[in-house]
């Protein structure tokens, strides 16, 4: 009897290790699976384009999401928005359908920011994998990662934007942020293969303050850097309505901008 009695005890307490150990593993599982699905990537859209990523036929998609609030910026539904509008696996099987047929060549990453999305490298990684260049747009504001990007050498083509001048960046991305931060982006920018600077010319802008810009990216004009963009301010739809209000200004401006660029881009590309 006393060895019967024993015998049930001992499978009984193989049962409940068996049960807690079946049961940590479904919790286990179920929160690897939660961290899985939060570190992937979000994107609200996507389009075709033949201008977003020069040289190349791309598809360029929008994560949603962005730490900066830019007035001028017309793209407020990606700036304020955060659901995920796309499912990103089935994403990734049209794009490596679009690839083997010879459709796609290049991947435009932008937003919204992109650096937020916790899910980035690891999209870049299954990108690299079905064989496409990755171009990414980004503000410039999260210097690690870009760190992260360039040493696993992920992206081919960074374009990073430049809202002002150092001394009213705050005042134009309209939030406080770290300056510091902004520098070691620029820096790490001129690692990459391609890359550009770029900058919205707001009817406030002077040649003062382009040439502040100048001066800021290219270390007091030391090292030119390889392409600087002067893009037109577009007045429709701004996150701040009283842009909509401003009046952009003429070509002609823009252009004397870009004679002023020069002395601190090899190249200077003007949107207008």
């Amino acid at each position: 009897m006393f060895i019967f009695k024993n015998s049930i005890k001992i499978q009984f307490i193989t049962y409940n290790k068996t049960i807690t150990y079946l049961i940590d593993k479904i919790i286990w599982a179920n929160n690897h699976q939660n961290k899985k699905m939060a570190e992937k990537i979000v994107i609200s859209s996507q389009q075709e384009t033949t201008i977003d990523y020069p040289g190349k036929m791309a598809i360029i998609v929008f994560c949603p999401g962005c730490n900066l609030r830019c007035g001028f910026c017309h793209n407020p539904e990606l700036v304020l928005e955060n659901a995920n509008g796309i499912d990103v696996d089935i994403l990734l099987k049209n794009i490596t359908s679009r690839k083997r047929a010879g459709w796609y060549t290049g991947v435009c990453i932008s937003g919204g920011e992109p650096t937020l999305q916790k899910g980035l490298v690891d999209f870049c990684k299954k990108l690299k994998k079905i064989g496409l260049s990755i171009k990414l747009d980004t503000n410039g504001t999260n210097p690690d990662i870009l760190k992260v990007l360039l040493d696993k050498e992920l992206v081919d083509y960074i374009a990073m934007d430049i809202k002002s001048s150092p001394e009213r960046y705050t005042y134009i991305a309209g939030v406080e942020l770290d300056i510091d931060k902004i520098e070691e982006s620029i820096k790490l920018i001129k690692k990459f293969p391609e890359y550009e600077f770029r900058t919205t010319v707001l009817p406030t802008f002077n040649i003062e303050q382009i040439e502040e810009i100048g001066k800021w990216i290219s270390s007091s004009g030391k090292g030119k850097v390889k392409l600087y963009t002067l893009q037109q301010f577009n007045p429709k739809n701004t996150l701040d309505e009283s842009y909509m209000k401003l009046v952009p200004l003429v070509r002609e401006e823009i252009d004397k901008f870009a004679d002023v660029m020069k002395k601190y881009a090899e190249e200077v590309r003007v949107l207008a």
